[in-house]
């Protein structure tokens, strides 16, 4: 599984499959190196006797979109004194 002491875990998963197998999968939230974009990260790896096998996915989104969203389908908080 991959490593960023700068990114946000949201799920990491080992789990065994069949008798020989192992699947691992995290899901990873971090800021680009630019600072512009929120980037989830999908990570996927199997190991079995036939080898090891991986695939990384990333979906990205301007951060302004993002705060846009949250203001605009946000719940109101009521402030007290």
């Amino acid at each position: 599984m991959t490593s960023d002491s700068s990114s946000l875990v949201l799920q990491r998963q080992v789990r065994k499959r069949g008798v020989n197998a192992l699947l691992c999968r995290e899901t990873r939230l971090s800021v680009s190196s630019e600072h512009g974009r929120l980037v989830l990260s999908r990570y996927v790896e199997q190991y079995s006797p036939q080898g090891v096998r991986w695939v990384e996915r990333q979906h990205s989104v301007a951060l302004g979109d993002v705060l846009r969203w949250m203001i605009a389908e946000g719940e109101p908080s009521a402030m007290g004194s």
